[in-house]
């Protein structure tokens, strides 16, 4: 019996990479670090001594291909070919990745189930990643943590843990995956920007708005021209479209422009100054079909400078929403801290006075805005 088992071992047994020549290993680790071309040169010149080198020279030779599908038909090949060498089983592995990509989850499930090498433990998040595309929520679970077991410290380590977070969410366990999303605290260097998104987005999932807002500001004040700050600032207007009472001031972190007060007369009589009171401003309908959009910031004028957005959707949103109001708005392109922003501007306006009306407007309509004059 103990022969049998023996032999069962043999036969299933796969190949170490210490079975190619070190010169092989030296060249793979040059290759991992991104010397991509003298993997290129030397591929063709190798000679292979055995079936693992052999292995080793068509599995980097499918990794050196442009082309995907080229790639991944030589890898199907080598993984054929050589299915119980280690390198065979990358290429299994590699395929797999390819068709998990392309969303081809059925077959990449399929190959990676048939990778046993211990060297591989990738593979369990790749699983992971195809038993969510084919809403297997808690296979999904259960292959990620596999992962994190074999491999807490991976290449992968901190999207499986955004992995696991993500198939509680779809459904709707939402305690169960802010839990999983505190444990990528202890990694070291995580997102922390992201994972503050991802902290806000459960929360507002879960109905906790308040919480949630908080949390996406602080995602957001880590750096305001990052993508984040761009997923952060669409789920706060989403929020704000179903509860316009949300404070959303910290969006717009500027301090007034003081202006000062256009030249009043002087009396030069001893009598004392009377107060008067004026009508208001009529109020003018503005051109809703004027263009939302001008090219460079004006060049003379006063306006109430509303907003200023990496995003230019929003930006966009806003104008529309102070033309609505019946205040003439637009926004326009600008460089700010060496990134692409959309400032929006309501006006421009005769006075100060007419700003003054139209800024009372804007606040009573959750709008925060501050005078610049041109």
């Amino acid at each position: 019996m103990q022969r049998i088992i023996l032999i069962l071992l043999l036969t299933f047994a796969i190949h170490l990479p210490a079975q190619i020549r070190k010169e092989l290993q030296r060249l793979e680790t040059k290759f991992q670090q991104g010397s991509i071309n003298e993997m290129a040169d030397r591929i063709p010149s190798i000679k292979a001594n055995n079936e693992d080198e052999r292995a080793f020279i068509s599995h980097y030779s499918a990794m050196l291909k442009k082309d995907k599908a080229e790639a991944l038909s030589q890898h199907q090949r080598v993984a054929e070919r050589y299915p119980k060498t280690f390198y065979g089983q990358k290429s299994l592995l590699e395929a797999a990745i390819i068709h998990s990509l392309d969303r081809n989850f059925t077959e990449a499930q399929s190959m990676l189930r048939k990778i046993n090498a211990p060297q591989l433990p990738q593979r369990m998040y790749w699983l992971a990643i195809a038993a969510y595309g084919m809403d297997d929520y808690s296979s999904a679970i259960a292959n990620a943590e596999n992962y994190l077991r074999l491999s807490p410290e991976g290449l992968h380590a901190e999207n499986a843990m955004h992995l696991i977070c993500d198939a509680y969410l779809m459904q709707k366990k939402y305690q169960s995956a802010l839990t999983s999303l505190e444990k990528i605290t202890r990694i070291k260097d995580y997102d922390q920007q992201y994972y503050l998104y991802r902290k806000g987005y459960i929360q507002e999932q879960n109905g906790h708005t308040s919480d949630a807002l908080a949390t996406y500001q602080e995602s957001y004040e880590l750096d305001r021209y990052s993508q984040i700050a761009f997923l952060v600032e669409d789920r706060i207007f989403t929020m704000r479209s179903h509860r316009p009472s949300l404070d959303i001031s910290f969006l717009y972190p500027y301090s007034p422009l003081e202006i000062a007060a256009e030249d009043s007369l002087q009396s030069t009589s001893p009598i004392q100054s009377q107060v008067v009171e004026t009508p208001p401003v009529p109020v003018k309908p503005i051109d809703q079909e004027a263009p939302i959009r001008i090219l460079t910031k004006p060049q003379t004028g006063i306006f109430l400078q509303s907003g200023r957005f990496s995003v230019e959707s929003n930006a966009e949103r806003l104008s529309k929403s102070i033309r609505h109001l019946n205040i003439p708005a637009i926004y326009y392109e600008e460089q700010h801290q060496g990134k692409k922003t959309w400032v929006v501007i309501a006006g421009p306006f005769d006075n100060k006075s007419d700003s003054n009306q139209a800024r009372d407007t804007l606040s009573k309509n959750e709008i925060n805005s501050f005078v610049v004059q041109y």
